[in-house]
């Protein structure tokens, strides 16, 4: 353990890292319409397959297993870095489109996948607004909101001393 006098500050230093968080969207959100139309088929087929191997096509729910399955393999973690308000100034105003300044900026702020302004742009159009307000609530919070870590989705054990069994 270091004490004051001997913490390497510049290691520190050398060894920081900026916020980042990352967010999941999914390219075949669209899959989710026909999800919904095998749920209410399933919950109405009172214990029989309706579309039994009969019928070609193999059970509903097995189709709606390999649509959810082409759902999930549709998805794309995009990790994103916080900038602060005077780099987000100087990327904006090195654009000269000013309907391209927002997209620029999320395009640098962008780790991974890169992207360009323009693909953001596209981005924002193919995935719609809902999905694509959670890459700018990421941005937000990786540029504005102070770095911490939450264990809650992790199982908690139960024990006399805590209240459990």
């Amino acid at each position: 353990m270091s004490t004051p006098q001997d913490f390497d500050v510049d290691a520190w230093l050398d060894d920081a890292e900026r916020p980042a968080r990352s967010v999941t969207v999914y390219q075949k959100s669209g899959l989710i319409a026909d999800l919904d139309a095998l749920q209410v088929q399933i919950e109405n087929e009172d214990g029989e397959e309706v579309d039994g191997p009969s019928m070609g096509g193999g059970s509903l729910r097995a189709r709606y297993a390999e649509l959810a399955r082409k759902f999930h393999e549709s998805a794309l973690t995009i990790r994103i870095e916080g900038r602060g308000e005077q780099e987000r100034v100087r990327i904006a105003g090195a654009i000269e489109d000013p309907a391209m300044r927002g997209a620029a900026g999320l395009a640098d702020a962008i780790q991974y996948p890169k992207f360009t302004p323009a693909q953001v742009e596209k981005l924002a159009a193919k995935i719609g607004d809902a999905q694509f307000q959670l890459i700018v609530d990421r941005f937000n919070e990786a540029s504005e909101a102070v770095p911490s870590v939450s264990a809650d989705f992790l199982p908690k054990h139960s024990t006399p001393g805590d209240g459990g069994e």
